[in-house]
């Protein structure tokens, strides 16, 4: 391959800083997979316009290698891991990426496929804290609000629904009372719960703010408020206010209490030694909003992007949401609004993991590259945590071959000039580059196969510039 090597003194990170301000850029004009992609350079005519599919692909083209390396993943972790499941991958806040592996009902043997709806399980936490941020904006209710404010029946006197969405708030396990003292042959809804935690008036774990505990109560009590205030259940107002307006018409809230939802996901089931076990519903499928939600990966995907376009949600509440809280006591807690919150090589990463009856998914989404993982998978292997960091090692890594996208797609978009002074500055820089010329050769052929000759132009030009520069 036509690839070339340069030695300097400073270091790889620095140039690191710039490639990522640039990637954000990049995305801005390469566009937001549907929504924004269709934007022009100045240097070029309405006529070499890309358009979404050209984008994609050339994301595709860019991202040839880690593709491969991510299907030779899921084929090894299919066949020696017992992996069954959907995954779908985005770079660049484009789908390269998505494939069906295994069974979606192992004993069965029916075929896993993309239209497969899988339990989120507690992937579900941040459409529930999603709920509470929009009556939030409609002004209906304040993150302060005094949980007594909205389900005055509870013993609670001090916990907002600040605490609830970052998981301070000390509320006992409901699943405890479900399973202790719900004697009814129907399962219990939410309402139920909030009946027994009034009844039975279990103390609080600790005084709401002052330390951290995962609270799978807490977010039933906030879908209670949702149901509460908005005077709808919580699976019609997510289909109102979220899931309809974005065209997510494969995802629902399941209930086994609410006898209106038709149940359209899979079931899950347990891996034994040899072969697998069909997992049950049981009485606690009918809370919601700790889980509940069942969607498809292509359905995720279509709630990733909209995360970032400031709707329905605007710009300044999900900052809120991807922030994370100090206790009174002065502990960092990096949990947000149904998002966890960590960093992978300096990007921060906006996430959730789900674990109920067979089901255990990932939703990981990198801000700074738009870059996310999902994985949805029905069969309780214990796996799905070192994909996730197998695969977020390919497409995340510093992977000095960025350089080779980066400068394509300057040339493509803002034309030789800049191309060629980035170039220079890669030169100074960096203390090992890597070019693929034959790559950038690559989407100039499929940019003037596509029509869109002034860029493929452009392309060319700089591609042989910058040879002559490397002396190559």
């Amino acid at each position: 391959m036509n690839l070339h090597f340069f030695k300097t003194t400073k270091p790889f990170t620095e140039l690191m800083k710039l490639i990522v301000k640039l990637g954000l850029f990049f995305v801005l004009v390469f566009g937001l997979s549907g929504n924004d992609s269709r934007i022009a350079s100045a240097n070029f005519s309405k006529s070499e316009v890309l358009t979404d599919q050209e984008n994609l692909d050339l994301c595709k083209i860019f991202a040839a290698e880690k593709i491969a390396r991510i299907d030779s993943l899921l084929n090894d972790y299919s066949l020696k891991k017992r992996f069954n499941g959907n995954v779908l991958i985005a770079l660049d806040g484009f789908n390269v990426y998505q494939r069906s592996v295994g069974f979606s009902d192992p004993i069965n043997k029916i075929i896993s496929k993309p239209e497969t709806i899988f339990q989120l399980a507690s992937i579900s936490k941040q459409f529930t804290a999603s709920a509470i941020v929009l009556l939030k904006a409609d002004e209906k209710l304040s993150f302060d609000d005094l949980l007594t404010k909205h389900i005055p029946e509870l013993p609670y006197k001090n916990v907002t629904i600040g605490h609830l969405l970052h998981h301070i708030g000390g509320l006992p396990n409901y699943m405890y009372l479900t399973d202790k003292y719900w004697k009814d042959v129907r399962p219990p809804n939410n309402e139920d719960v909030i009946a027994l935690m009034a009844k039975y008036k279990i103390p609080a774990f600790f005084q709401p703010g002052t330390r951290y505990d995962y609270s799978n109560t807490g977010y039933v009590v906030l879908a209670t408020i949702v149901e509460r205030v908005s005077g709808m259940s919580l699976n019609d107002f997510l289909q109102q206010r979220i899931f309809r307006p974005l065209g997510m018409t494969s995802t629902y809230v399941y209930s086994t209490a609410d006898t209106s939802i038709k149940r359209r996901h899979i079931d899950g089931f347990r891996a034994l030694r040899s072969g697998y076990s069909r997992i049950q519903d049981t009485r606690n499928n009918g809370p919601v909003g700790d889980k509940g939600v069942c969607s498809t990966t292509a359905d995720m995907f279509k709630w990733d992007r909209a995360l970032y376009m400031g709707s329905p949600i605007n710009l300044y509440l999900l900052d809120q949401a991807f922030s994370a809280i100090t206790t009174s006591t002065g502990k960092e807690i990096p949990y947000g609004f149904g998002f966890r919150i960590r960093d992978f090589n300096g990007c921060k990463v906006i996430y959730h993991n789900g674990l109920w009856e067979g089901a255990r998914t990932n939703f990981h989404r990198y801000l700074d590259s738009q870059n996310t993982i999902i994985i949805l998978n029905n069969t309780s292997t214990r796996i799905n945590h070192e994909l996730v960091k197998q695969i977020e090692t390919i497409i995340g890594g510093n992977d000095k071959s960025v350089y080779t996208e980066i400068l394509a797609k300057m040339a493509i978009e803002e034309g030789v000039e800049p191309a060629i002074e980035f170039y220079n500055e890669i030169l100074d820089s960096d203390s090992e580059v890597i070019v693929n010329f034959e790559k950038i050769d690559s989407v100039a052929k499929y940019l003037q196969k596509s029509g869109k000759t002034e860029k493929a132009s452009q392309l060319e030009k700089m591609s042989n510039i910058c040879r002559e520069l490397a002396g190559i």
